[in-house]
């Protein structure tokens, strides 16, 4: 069955549909530590290897993440947390430094807004970021990556296809050309603050109907390194959709990047309840069958699992057998 997008797992109550969202990664030129931080060898950039990351509530800094590497006996590649540009902060480095000492690679979902505003703010539109107002903040983000010196997977505007966000095209008063030229801007000024450390995640929806062409928006081959698609299975909880598999949530969206890319994907987001409303579903099969997915579907670079209780309880952990067929996974990779 066709996807269905969803809005805001994270955010609010609004209205929640099928999320299936692609991510595509870009490595800046240049850039070295700063002189006054202390040597640190930097966290490896991302390699063929298939890898497998988590998004914990109150990560890094939080208690889940530590409790989830017990849990599942291993260190996460990556760790995923989100970060809206209404905060006014620089570059978390004190998180990204957590993440590193972990042993993992720390993302950054950079969202350009304030998520108390609502979807039509424009104090951080797509078409002001593209003009350069805000080049400053841009800077001061770039050179306290660089500084940081580590490898830092960094998904700007993601979901930019969906209907959403205010950088999403339609809403807000946003163009398709204003998302491409605020995507190029950002990698422009990464680039000229020499933050050489930072990998741009091309973070776009899977196509549903509705949705803003995935061409229309790509910001072209140079700046794209990898890329990923996020997925979850509904089960039937909203409605219009039912339970799916792992291969089944994320198949279209990997038809139609391969139509844009030839590049391997990594599942950027993706998590299942235990059940549908219905009592059929088989989480613990689900995750072993996303794991066997991993493993043998060569489109397939990654995984990185939505480990909240939200609307749904997505964690690894919502049962002892969801939790034991995850570890067998990170076990077996």
């Amino acid at each position: 069955m066709p996807a269905v997008p969803s809005l805001l797992r994270r955010r609010s109550a609004a209205a929640l549909l099928l999320l299936l969202t692609v991510a595509v990664v870009t490595v800046l030129p240049g850039g070295a530590a700063q002189a006054k931080r202390k040597p640190a060898p930097a966290t490896p950039p991302p390699s063929p290897a298939k890898h497998v990351g988590v998004s914990t509530e109150g990560a890094p800094g939080g208690p889940e993440l530590q409790a989830l590497v017990a849990d599942v006996g291993a260190v996460p590649d990556e760790v995923m947390w989100f970060v809206a540009w209404s905060t006014g902060a620089g570059f978390p480095t004190e998180d990204a430094d957590r993440v590193r000492d972990l042993g993992a690679t720390p993302v950054i979902t950079w969202e350009p807004w304030d998520p108390a505003a609502g979807s039509a703010q424009t104090a951080y539109s797509m078409r002001s970021i593209a003009a350069g107002e805000h080049d400053g903040y841009l800077r001061r983000w770039a050179r306290g990556a660089r500084g940081f010196g580590g490898t830092v997977v960094l998904r700007f505007a993601h979901e930019m296809n969906g209907t959403w966000y205010p950088w999403s095209p339609g809403v807000a008063g946003t163009t398709t050309a204003d998302v491409v030229g605020a995507w190029r801007r950002v990698r422009d000024v990464l680039a000229k603050e020499r933050a050489g450390n930072v990998v741009l995640r091309w973070s776009p929806n899977v196509p549903f109907p509705g949705s803003t062409p995935l061409a229309d928006l790509w910001p072209g081959s140079r700046y794209v390194g990898q890329v990923g698609l996020d997925g979850y299975n509904w089960a039937g909880h909203l409605p219009g959709t039912s339970w799916l598999s792992f291969g089944d949530v994320v198949g279209q969206g990997l038809d139609e990047l391969a139509a844009l890319t030839s590049l391997p994907v990594h599942v950027s987001e993706t998590a299942t309840p235990e059940r549908a409303p219905d009592g059929s579903g088989d989480k613990p099969a689900w995750i072993r069958g996303m794991f066997a997915s991993l493993r043998d579907d060569p489109r397939l670079a990654g995984i990185t699992w939505f480990h909240h209780d939200k609307e749904l309880d997505w964690r690894i952990t919502s049962s002892a057998e969801a939790t034991a067929a995850f570890r067998e996974g990170m076990a077996a990779r």
